[in-house]
């Protein structure tokens, strides 16, 4: 398989495989490298099949931007800036993220602000049980990151996107669901994502793994990239697809039935134990724990939505 892919005379692709995310750049005046990535030791060499695909140097890149503040996206990036000075430029949410040192504990206090609201339903005034609960949070969250986090470093974030804006003739879309700072980058026919969609299997729903996860996020993001119809999705993880309207429908379908499932199933058993259970037996084998135990939040935070939006009507 080809590493390097030209989608146009602009967009130029990097297939990283794991535990990397994917690296693209796009060529002109400016030369903007979107989610450097991840390598362990933090070699800059690890770049170098694509930027000698494309005929420059680390020196000749000016801007570096992010789909979202994972250090599997980001973790490059302060190594790059050791060559020498680029502009960076991300979601605002990344930017908090990547601007606290470790940047892997900005990531852990980002989810447990997602996760508390849904804790303190669950047990209000049971202080004890909120604090062991996002104790184990915390736990599972580091143990998680903390492999993809080595060499990580603090960086400072110049600038920040806002939602439709235009960059250099890129569109700038916020799409939330598989983080609430995901960003896409629309241009020449190609959508460039973060981690929202998994081009290696389009017969699943969106990509919801982490408790920050939103599912009516996610939903919402979908009809988004549904209203551009791109031919091209170059995703943070998998190879580069093109693709048909049909392909991003079969995501957007499985997405809502995973959550009219997961919702259903909360107010049948009138139990967060019974309802955890039997979204655990629907989901299939494939789907990993990660992605099991992330779900369980995840889905319950749209029903406890779903359920103020009823009171308040």
């Amino acid at each position: 398989m080809k590493r390097v892919t030209k989608i146009s005379d602009r967009v130029y692709f990097y297939n990283r495989g794991i535990p990397s995310s994917n690296t693209t750049l796009i060529r002109g005046e400016v030369n903007i490298l979107i989610d450097p990535g991840y390598n362990p030791r933090g070699e800059v060499r690890s770049l170098f099949p694509l930027l000698s695909e494309v005929g420059i140097s680390v020196h000749d890149i000016h801007e570096i931007w992010f789909t979202h503040n994972h250090p599997d996206h980001t973790q490059m990036a302060y190594y790059l800036l050791q060559e020498n000075d680029k502009k960076v430029v991300s979601h605002p949410i990344t930017k908090r993220v990547l601007e606290t040192e470790p940047p892997l504990s900005g990531l852990i206090e980002m989810e447990k602000e997602m996760i508390r609201p849904i804790l303190n339903r669950l047990y209000p005034g049971r202080l004890g049980k909120i604090r062991s609960l996002e104790s184990l949070l915390f736990h599972s969250i580091r143990l998680y990151g903390k492999p993809l986090s080595i060499g990580a470093h603090s960086i400072k974030v110049n600038d920040c996107f806002t939602n439709g804006e235009k960059r250099y003739g890129i569109k700038v879309l916020f799409l939330p669901g598989h983080s609430p700072d995901e960003v896409g980058f629309f241009l020449d026919s190609t959508l460039i994502t973060g981690d929202l969609i998994a081009t290696f299997n389009f017969k699943r729903p969106a990509v919801l793994n982490i408790p920050s996860s939103d599912i009516d996020d996610a939903i919402q993001s979908i009809e988004k990239i549904l209203n551009i119809s791109p031919e091209w999705i170059l995703p943070g993880h998998g190879n580069c697809s093109k693709i048909d309207r049909s392909s991003i429908n079969e995501i957007y379908r499985r997405t809502i039935d995973l959550r009219k499932y997961g919702i259903s199933l909360i107010k049948r058993t009138h139990s967060f134990f019974h309802y955890a259970f039997g979204l655990q037996k629907a989901l299939p084998l494939t789907v990993r724990l990660q992605e099991r135990l992330a779900l369980i939040p995840i889905i319950y935070k749209s029903y406890l939505k779903e359920l103020d939006i009823e009171r308040s009507s």
